[in-house]
């Protein structure tokens, strides 16, 4: 054998040897990731972590083991060290996708601490952070709130598994309902029961209905519930509601009947006008004024909701007269001219309510009581109505203006509680509640915020004004509920008059329209502004700066949430970690 050939023989051995090193090399690598893997799913992270570590020493090269080791610190709650890994192995791999997955799982890190924290408002965000993302990463999350021994955190993570929907969380919600005691909370589930429909639950729906005990509110929230269940009812099913002793019960046939339009069925419906329960000759009422049928078996109906006018419930009388004016019997608008003279204010609201919502059938009626009546409330309430008929929207606006400016020491509501077809503006009679800080403040700002929104959407002269002097007076202390509620037909012409606000002298004004802006249209050019003011406000407002940086979910503020998570704030770090990923998903 010549030696030239020795050479080239002992250099084919040596590469196949360093081939097979490699590989071999390689499935290690491979095989040290699974053993990372395999330690976080047993829940045991320092095991992982010191794996990890050991891993990296033998291969330092691999992008894989990066982001087990940094999967493994975050699972383990070393934040800070997760991200100085996180910016070490930026520096090593330029991998836009790498980093992109390693900024998910650091932030996922994060907020998977917030949820273990003693700190009742850190886990409270950490669960909101996790929900908001909309990942499935959040259900084992919003479950174990769900089981949390503070009704608080159970009430918020009910509401929030409605937008997932997911088998597990409806489990839950089942269980709750047959355990929950505390009442807020038990309202909570009804509700996300109905919005769910899960139908396993009707019958534990009807026996709240059905109980003389249960609240008012919950009896409510269950018959609505149960209504969106109903695809179809037949005959027997319904007479049995409609002849059943229990009032709740009745109450519920007339709202069948209305949600599946079942006008061959409204004989069984003419009983309950003269029902013993005010509620439920309000329920039936409602029904015949949503159906609109004039006759049933030959007998007329006007006829018989006029003997409703002389009712001792001047609830019922409302209501009978609100039906008779879309029947357009005159009797109906005589009826609601005698309440609107009412000594009592909560009458002469809700006949204002009524009349408003009765459209073109009360039009000359209003427009004479609206230049009349000196109840700021009444003159709102039909202001209301003229502008949903398009009708002398100038007026209707100036009136809603001035009562604006008139009541705006006086903390409002909007009340539906005597007939839930007449929501009619009234002094608020809200009580503060253990889950919501400052509650009827809360409240009062949302009606606020949706009189200015339908004075911005019709561009009256002097909505941009009053809309800075809102923000001027108010604390934002309501950001994603009450924001969505400002502008919430998204009318562009409404947003430009938030967004000429943005470059207001007055920087609280900046902050409060960048705030609107986010969280209603998303808008992107408010972020250069939430930026900028965010080392200036105070912790909580930094919260709702991020919370609305969120709601943008603008890629580029990635570097600026990054930064965040540094901060020696949890609760800060919490929120920025579910706007990082928010803008990462966007």
């Amino acid at each position: 054998m010549s030696q030239w050939k020795c050479v080239f023989l002992s250099f084919l051995s040596f590469s196949a040897i360093h081939a097979y090193a490699e590989e071999k090399k390689a499935l290690n690598a491979h095989e040290y990731q699974r053993r990372i893997y395999a330690h976080l799913l047993l829940a045991d992270k320092n095991s992982a972590v010191s794996e990890a570590a050991e891993a990296l020493k033998l291969f330092p090269e691999s992008k894989p083991l990066q982001l087990s080791y940094i999967r493994a610190l975050s699972e383990k709650g070393d934040e800070t060290e997760a991200l100085e890994q996180w910016t070490e192995t930026t520096i090593k791999f330029k991998d836009e996708k790498l980093d992109r997955r390693m900024l998910e799982v650091l932030s996922w890190g994060v907020l998977s601490k917030g949820e273990s924290s003693s700190q009742l408002n850190i886990r409270f965000n950490a669960m909101l952070g996790a929900a908001f993302t909309r990942d499935a990463k959040a259900i084992p999350m919003l479950i174990e709130q769900m089981r949390s021994s503070n009704a608080m955190l159970r009430s918020i993570a009910i509401k929030l598994a409605t937008s997932f929907a997911d088998a597990p969380l409806k489990d839950e919600i089942v269980r709750l309902l047959k355990e929950e005691r505390v009442w807020y909370v038990r309202l909570d589930v009804i509700q996300a029961a109905g919005m769910l429909r899960l139908c396993e639950v009707k019958t534990d729906l009807k026996e709240i209905i059905g109980n003389p005990r249960t609240l008012a509110e919950e009896k409510a929230a269950a018959i609505v519930a149960l209504v969106s269940m109903y695809d179809s009812i037949d005959r027997d099913e319904l007479l049995c509601l409609v002849k059943s002793d229990r009032a709740g019960l009745r109450h519920l046939a007339s709202e069948v009947i209305v949600h599946l339009d079942l006008k061959q069925e409204l004989d069984l419906l003419l009983p309950l006008l003269c029902d013993s329960s005010s509620d439920v000759r309000i329920s039936a009422l409602n029904a015949l004024a949503l159906l609109r049928v004039e006759k049933v078996d030959n007998v007329a109906v006007p006829a018989l909701v006029q003997e409703a006018l002389s009712d001792p419930m001047p609830e019922v009388a409302i209501t009978a007269g609100y039906v008779l004016q879309l029947f357009g019997i005159s009797e109906g608008s005589k009826c609601l001219a005698k309440w609107l003279r009412s000594e009592n204010a909560e009458y002469r609201r809700l006949a204002s309510a009524a009349l408003g919502a009765s459209g073109k059938y009360g039009l000359k009626l209003a427009l004479k009581e609206i230049r009349e009546s000196a109840d700021p409330y009444v003159k709102v309430n039909l202001a209301l109505g003229l502008i949903g008929q398009r009708i002398q929207v100038s007026m209707a606006c100036d009136a809603i203006y001035r009562v604006f400016q008139e009541e705006k020491d006086i903390l409002w509501m909007w009340d539906t509680h005597s007939n839930p077809l007449f929501r009619s503006l009234a002094p608020s009679r809200v009580k503060h509640i253990e889950h919501i800080p400052h509650y009827p403040a809360v409240v009062d700002q949302l009606v606020r915020l949706d009189l200015l929104s339908v004075l911005s959407i019709l561009r009256y002269p002097k909505a941009q004004a009053a809309v800075k002097e809102f923000l001027q007076m108010r604390t934002w202390g309501v950001t994603g509920a009450a924001a969505a509620t400002l502008l919430q037909e998204g009318d562009e012409g409404g947003l430009a008059a938030v967004r000429d606000l943005l470059n207001d002298p007055d920087e609280k004004i900046q902050i409060q329209a960048a705030m609107i802006l986010a969280m209603v249209g998303s808008d992107p050019s408010a972020v250069k502004v939430l930026q900028g003011a965010y080392p200036l406000v105070d912790r909580e407002m930094k919260v709702h700066i991020l919370e609305a940086l969120a709601h943008i979910g603008d890629p580029n503020s990635i570097p600026f949430l990054l930064d965040i998570l540094k901060e020696p704030f949890q609760v800060l770090r919490v929120v920025a970690a579910s706007a990082l990923i928010q803008c990462l998903y966007h």
